[in-house]
């Protein structure tokens, strides 16, 4: 008599129990996926044809909860910094014909806001390209911020830069006060890991 060796039901070709064991695994292995949602800053700005010709560089940057303090050159790219899946305005501090390595602070910076609000998931890389094509406020481009953004940026987003100075969206002159000795210009300002504030 011959002996018919029976297979359980749910492993039959893959059955049932095959589909929830493979659905456990994939919610696991998505549940372990702890990659953090990243941003870099780009300075989109004409790369000089000499090195070392003053140029336009990004000063500082801010996107959601994240400060980039690091100078960026044009053509350059910042480090990676962790952020938070988010959809938000970038706000800039550029500053025209500045060389960082003079050892003096910029005779000028122009506040910048993103044209549009950009946005990062979880796990993603938030790519943030400043220029006169992806951000508004610079005034030899044609197009100045409206007061109400430009205050914004002053007050909340870099205010320590702006401590000592005078700032006039409407034409981009900045001018700086004579030190009262509060402080140097740029200490203060947003950290990264900071409640980023409402956008007006």
């Amino acid at each position: 008599m011959l002996k018919v060796k029976r297979t359980p039901v749910g492993l039959r070709g893959g059955g049932p129990l095959m589909v929830i064991m493979g659905a456990m695994v994939a919610l696991t292995a998505s549940a372990c996926d702890d990659t953090p949602t990243r941003a870099t800053v780009s300075n989109g700005f004409p790369v000089p044809a000499q090195p070392g010709t003053p140029a336009t560089v990004v000063y500082k940057a801010w996107w959601a909860s994240t400060l980039f303090s690091t100078v960026v050159a044009p053509g350059e790219t910042s480090e990676v910094e962790r952020t938070i899946p988010a959809t938000d305005y970038a706000y800039a501090l550029i500053a025209p014909g500045w060389l960082p390595d003079s050892m003096t602070p910029p005779a000028q910076l122009i506040a910048l806001r993103s044209v549009a609000a950009l946005s990062v998931g979880k796990g993603d890389l938030l790519a943030i390209d400043v220029s006169d094509a992806t951000f508004g406020g610079d005034c030899a481009a044609g197009q100045p911020l409206d007061p109400a953004a430009a205050q914004f940026i002053v007050d909340r987003i870099f205010p320590g830069d702006f401590a000592n100075a005078t700032y006039d969206s409407a034409t981009c002159a900045f001018v700086r006060r004579p030190d009262d000795g509060g402080g140097t210009p740029g200490d203060a300002g947003l950290d990264a890991g900071t409640e980023a504030p409402a956008s007006p």
